[in-house]
């Protein structure tokens, strides 16, 4: 099931030609991502205080149209995949005014430990935290 994040683009944001600068479009997929972990499976200041991490090992995206200094999007954050230890997630960027989906994308993660980067399985280590994100995994 699809989860929705809104905001505003920033003037700094975007490049001379007044639209978003590509660079900024994993900036906007980590906002919704993290906004997702927060409201969803818990705050991810309380996954770091028991000593898990989520780095990033993937991302990819298409841009499909403009967003520009003003324009209000919607981020659709869908879960996509989750082993345990693995998780993806699935973006679709739109101007919240007309509807036009401007950039979709993926990103691939996994749980480590804070320090080391070895995985660990949220399923044997933190079964609370494995049985929220089952909740969200999309068919």
């Amino acid at each position: 099931m699809a989860w929705e994040f809104r905001r505003k683009v920033r003037y700094y944001e975007t490049d001379r030609m007044g639209v978003v600068h590509h660079s900024n479009y994993l900036r906007f997929l980590e906002d919704a991502r993290m906004e997702w972990m927060d409201e969803n499976v818990m705050p991810y200041s309380e996954m770091e205080r028991r000593g898990i991490i989520v780095p990033a090992v993937s991302a990819e995206g298409k841009f499909l149209s403009f967003l520009r200094f003003g324009d209000e999007m919607v981020i659709a954050v869908k879960l996509i995949r989750y082993t345990g230890v693995q998780l993806q997630f699935s973006y679709e960027v739109r101007d919240l005014r007309t509807g036009t989906i401007c950039y979709t994308g993926e990103t691939g993660h996994y749980f480590a430990a804070d320090g080391d980067y070895h995985p660990i399985s949220l399923k044997r280590k933190f079964p609370d935290i494995h049985q929220r994100l089952l909740q969200w995994i999309e068919p």
